[in-house]
C-alpha cells in the first residue's frame, strides 16, 4: 500500500470540487504572524494583501485558525449580509460585556439584540431629533462662547470634550448634563481606559484598569437608577434617550431593567461619542488643508440661514454640502478601521471557502481608498457624494464608515446631525490655522483619531451686522 498525505482541504467532504481557502499573505513572524504589523501599520498590511490577491486573502493572527480580509463593494455585501446563524459578533466583542452588561447589545441573543436595536429607532423619531438638534446648537454656542478672540486648541481634545456634553444631554437630559456631566465624563473615560488589546482575550482579569472600569460602570448605573426613580416618582417625562428606554417594552411585554437601560445608554454612547469627536477633528484638519472648501461651505451657510443665525433641524438638514464634507472626512479617516466577525457556519465566496471558527474582517480605512470605487481616492473631494456623482450610491456598500446591512450603526443620523450643528457654528464664527507639520492617524487607539498634539490656532471672525430697513 502506498502512503498518502491528506491536506486539510482534502479532509473535508467535497460537494462540488475542492474547497480552497483564501490565499495567505506571505510574511509575518513566528507565533505572532502578522499581528505586529497589524498593530502598528494596519492599513499598509491590508493594502498589500489587496494589491496582491484582490477581494479576499488570509492573514496569520494568533488565536484564530484562519483570519480572512474581505474588501470591495461586492465583498462588503457578502460580509454584512451574513446572518446571525452564519456569523457572530458576540465572540468578537466580549471586551464590551463588562461595560454594557450581561445580555445587552453584543452579549444578547440575536433576537433580543434585534429588539434592543429597535429601541434606538424609537429614540431617533422626528420629535426627538428636533430636541437633540436644539441641544446640539445650545451646547455648541455655550462651549465656543467661552473661547476668546484668539487662541490655540487641540482639535481632538476639543471635539471629545464637546461631544461628552452634547451626548450626555441627549442621552440623559438637560438636568443631568448641568448637574453631573463632569462626573459622567470621568466615569466614561475610566470605562474607556479598560478597553485595550488584553480585554479582547481576558476582559475579567484583576487588573487595576479593569477594576476602575467596573467601579465606574457600577457608579453610572447608580446615577441612571436615581434619575429613573425620580422621574417615575414625580411623573416627569423628558425628550431624551433614557425616556425612550423607560417607555420601551420587549415583545413579551417586559419593561427594561435599570441595568439594561444603563447598558444600552453606554452602547449608544460608545458608538457615537468618539466617532463624533474624531470626525470633528479630521473635518477641521481637512477643511483647513483644502481651504477652497471653506468659502463654498460659508456660501451654503448664508444661503440656508439667510439673515438669521437661528438653527433648526430643517436648516441643518438643508446643509447638504456640509453633510458631504463630513462624509468625506469619514471616508478618508474612519474612526473604526477594522470590523470583525467570527464564522459559525462555513461559506463560499469568490471561489474560496471560509470555514467555521475563522475570523472575517473588513477595513473601511482601506476600502474607502479603492480607486475603482472612489475616483482619485486620496483627494479630499466632498462633491463625490453630491447628486451629480453619487460615488457611494453607484457602489452600494462602498462607503462603510458605519458598517452596513442589518447591523449598520444606528448612530449615523445622530452623529451627522451633531457634526453639522458644530461645524455650522464654527464656519460662521471662526477662522483656523493648522499648527502641526503633519496630521497622521494614531493606531494606538481602538478608535483611530489624529495623533496628538493636534493643534490649531483660532481667531474669532467679525460677524456681519444685519441692518433692518424700515
Amino acid at each position: 500500500m502506498t502512503a498518502t498525505t491528506t491536506t486539510r482541504d482534502e479532509a473535508r467532504p467535497r460537494t462540488s470540487g475542492p474547497r480552497k481557502l483564501p490565499p495567505m499573505l506571505p510574511g509575518g513572524l513566528p507565533l505572532l504572524g502578522h499581528s505586529v504589523e497589524m498593530r502598528y501599520r494596519p492599513i499598509d498590511l491590508f493594502q498589500r494583501g489587496r494589491d496582491r490577491f484582490g477581494e479576499m486573502f488570509s492573514l496569520k493572527l494568533p488565536g484564530t485558525p484562519v483570519s480572512v480580509m474581505m474588501s470591495g463593494p461586492k465583498a462588503h455585501q457578502k460580509f454584512f449580509r451574513l446572518t446571525d446563524e452564519e456569523i457572530s459578533m458576540r465572540e468578537v466583542y466580549k471586551l464590551m460585556t463588562p461595560i454594557f452588561g450581561k445580555g445587552i447589545a453584543y452579549d444578547a441573543e440575536p433576537e433580543i439584540m434585534k429588539e434592543q436595536l429597535a429601541f434606538f429607532h424609537d429614540a431617533l423619531r422626528e420629535t426627538r431629533l428636533k430636541t437633540y438638534a436644539a441641544g446640539f446648537v445650545e451646547e455648541t454656542e455655550e462651549y465656543f462662547g467661552k473661547w476668546g478672540d484668539e487662541g490655540v486648541v487641540d482639535l481632538y481634545q476639543a471635539g471629545n470634550e464637546l461631544t461628552i456634553y452634547t451626548s450626555s444631554r441627549s442621552l440623559l437630559g438637560r438636568s443631568f448634563r448641568y448637574k453631573l456631566s463632569s462626573e459622567f465624563q470621568r466615569l466614561y473615560y475610566e470605562m474607556e481606559a479598560g478597553l485595550n488589546l488584553l480585554a479582547f482575550f481576558a476582559p475579567d482579569l484583576p487588573l487595576p484598569s479593569f477594576r476602575r472600569r467596573d467601579a465606574a460602570r457600577k457608579r453610572l448605573g447608580e446615577l441612571v437608577s436615581a434619575i429613573v426613580r425620580e422621574r417615575r416618582e414625580k411623573g416627569i417625562g423628558e425628550e431624551d434617550f433614557l425616556q425612550t428606554l423607560m417607555d420601551a417594552h420587549y415583545k413579551d411585554g417586559r419593561g427594561l431593567t435599570e441595568d439594561e437601560m444603563t447598558g444600552l445608554l453606554l452602547a449608544i454612547m460608545f458608538a457615537g461619542h468618539h466617532t463624533s469627536g474624531v470626525t470633528f477633528a479630521w473635518t477641521g484638519i481637512l477643511l483647513n488643508q483644502n481651504p477652497q472648501w471653506i468659502g463654498r461651505l460659508r456660501e451654503e451657510q448664508d444661503r440656508v440661514l439667510g439673515d438669521s443665525d437661528e438653527l433648526s433641524l430643517e436648516k441643518l438638514r438643508g446643509m447638504n454640502l456640509l453633510e458631504c464634507a463630513v462624509k468625506e472626512a469619514l471616508r478618508l479617516y474612519p474612526p473604526i478601521i477594522v470590523m470583525m466577525r467570527k464564522v459559525l457556519k462555513g461559506f463560499e465566496y469568490g471561489g474560496y471557502y471560509v470555514p467555521p471558527e475563522a475570523m472575517i474582517m473588513t477595513s473601511p480605512a482601506m476600502a474607502h481608498r479603492i480607486p475603482e470605487v472612489f475616483a482619485d481616492p486620496n483627494r479630499f473631494d466632498p462633491e463625490r457624494f453630491g447628486p451629480e456623482r453619487d460615488e457611494d450610491k453607484k457602489n452600494p456598500m462602498g462607503w462603510i464608515s458605519f458598517g452596513g446591512g442589518r447591523h449598520r450603526c444606528m448612530g449615523i443620523v445622530f452623529a451627522q446631525l451633531q457634526l453639522r450643528a458644530v461645524w455650522s457654528h464654527l464656519l460662521r464664527n471662526f477662522d483656523f490655522e493648522l499648527l502641526e507639520p503633519r496630521y497622521e492617524p494614531d493606531y494606538n487607539r481602538m478608535l483611530v483619531g489624529p495623533r496628538m498634539p493636534c493643534r490649531a490656532r483660532y481667531r474669532r471672525r467679525k460677524r456681519r451686522v444685519v441692518v433692518a430697513v424700515a
